[in-house]
């Protein structure tokens, strides 16, 4: 009978024991179980159960007080060089993700589906390539088809307009539509567009192309949309095919395209203003770093007129050249927000292997690699809650690069440099009166028993920065057996 007492109450310790971190616990455990055999043996029910209701405070007490002290691994995020570099590795997978979910994110971690996008421009008048609103006319597009054959190898024309579009027994909706010449999806040569709106460029009559989104919403994703007949613009037009979702990465956003024939494109006024897209002839484009160029055309009265011809992947590019701004910004901040020496680290008198020594740059190097593209894909994220500007993610950069830095460097110098593990048991060593006649600071600690780091508490001429002070081998019964990592 007494056996299983002693069962069934040395269990409710082993439960006690799981409120200590996991370092303490086998040995709580075992002084708790040799007290509570004599417990059993000379005491009563009561005396028994108030053993091991005070266990539990024990446990609860000690847990608090190693947490408050720092030594409790399991309360420290990252403690540990492998969960610190996991941690970092979640936050990028998870801004990258979020970046895929956001539409104006997704434009700039998505490749461009078109055929050799370096030779595909968006024309626009000097001085507004920046600009998303349309300045060229069609005047001006129908001059050029004529004379820019050496420039061009194909140009092509659209406008974006909202109108509504009516549906068989269905009520009216507006969208946006980019209404366009019939070569736009030849221009673009890509196959983010069904074939059937590109292999006949020049047939009668319009035809429209309906975008994933408005397709799924509107249409219920039916897979039977094609040839169905819809009124448009005062005529009817059919539905030539679905665009992919990331079809579209022209300037203007569009729900719909509308390619008109030759002989409606026709019919527009001349002054009518859109975009004009097109690609540059292969011998004018040989340079691969080349992804700007200026083109002149000659007026009546010998003025000339100015044009900009912007690549589409120097638009693609834009906020990975704006976030290598601000984090160049934020790394030359770094020395007025922060101490940038990690401290004095003397060469180690007991063997160590290159690897070992090394290990230490290493994580470093880690850590900073996963830092960049975890705030990079994060200042895209924030960058869409103000669309088209471009300070929000300038600012959003710089101050998260700047406050990643600084953790980086805090991190690395609060960390033993053979284990990677945090120092804990910080002392207080020395008295602030005689700072200049004797060591004052803080003394932590190497749990698995490397070594001491020595930081000052006011940097003086002779002591200014953190040491580390490596432990010899006799220090090793200091420490528990199976705390004891190898250094070699």
């Amino acid at each position: 009978m007494r056996r299983v007492q002693l069962y069934f109450y040395t269990r409710v310790l082993y439960c006690a024991s799981w409120i200590l971190p996991e370092e303490e616990r086998a040995e709580w455990l075992r002084e708790w179980a040799a007290e509570l055999w004599h417990i059993v043996r000379l005491h009563d029910h009561r005396t028994v159960a108030a053993f091991i209701g005070g266990a539990f405070q024990d446990a609860y007490l000690l847990s608090a007080d190693l947490r408050c002290t720092g030594t409790r691994r399991s309360y420290k995020l990252g403690s540990s060089p492998g969960l610190c570099l996991l941690f970092l590795l979640l936050a990028g997978v998870a801004s990258l993700g979020l970046a895929f979910l956001l539409p104006g994110a997704r434009t700039a971690v998505v490749p461009l589906p078109y055929r050799d996008a370096r030779t595909l421009v968006v024309v626009s008048r000097d001085g507004s390539a920046q600009s998303l609103s349309p300045t060229i006319t069609l005047g001006e597009f129908r001059d050029w088809q004529r004379s820019t054959q050496k420039v061009f190898s194909g140009l092509a024309f659209y406008q974006i307009e909202r109108r509504q579009i009516h549906l068989a027994h269905s009520a009216a909706m507006e969208l946006s539509i980019a209404r366009a010449s019939a070569n736009l999806f030849s221009v673009l040569e890509t196959s983010s567009f069904p074939e059937i709106a590109q292999t006949h460029p020049n047939g009668s009559g319009s035809r429209l192309i309906l975008s994933d989104a408005l397709w799924r919403k509107y249409f219920h994703s039916d897979p039977n949309i094609v040839g169905r007949v819809v009124f448009l613009l005062g005529e009817k037009a059919s539905i030539a095919g679905v665009a992919s979702r990331d079809a579209w990465r022209l300037p203007g956003k569009a729900d719909a395209w509308l390619l008109e024939s030759a002989s409606r494109i026709e019919t527009l006024p001349v002054y009518t203003t859109g975009f004009v897209i097109a690609r540059m002839q292969p011998s004018l484009a040989r340079d691969p770093s080349q992804d700007h160029w200026h083109m002149l055309v000659p007026q009546r009265g010998g003025e000339v007129d100015r044009f900009e011809c912007v690549s589409l992947t120097r638009s693609a590019r834009e906020p990975y050249v704006f976030f290598a701004f601000a984090a160049m910004l934020a790394l030359l901040a770094l020395p007025a927000t922060t101490s940038l020496p990690l401290g004095e680290y003397p060469y180690n008198p007991h063997k160590q292997s290159l690897a070992l020594r090394l290990r230490r740059w290493i994580f470093l190097t880690a850590k900073l690699t996963l830092i960049l593209p975890a705030v990079c894909f994060a200042s895209l994220d924030a960058a869409q809650l103000f669309p088209g500007n471009q300070s929000v993610q300038l600012m959003v950069t710089f101050a998260v690069m700047l406050a990643a830095l600084r953790w980086t460097l805090r991190d690395q110098r609060s960390r033993c440099p053979v284990c990677l593990q945090f120092l804990r048991n910080p002392v207080h060593v020395g008295q602030p009166s005689r700072n200049f006649l004797a060591w004052n600071g803080t003394e932590l600690i190497c749990v698995v028993g490397h070594g001491f780091l020595h930081v000052p508490e006011l940097p003086t001429s002779w002591f200014s920065t953190q040491r580390w002070l490596y432990l010899d081998p006799s220090w090793r019964s200091v420490f528990r057996p199976q705390e004891i990592a190898p250094t070699t």
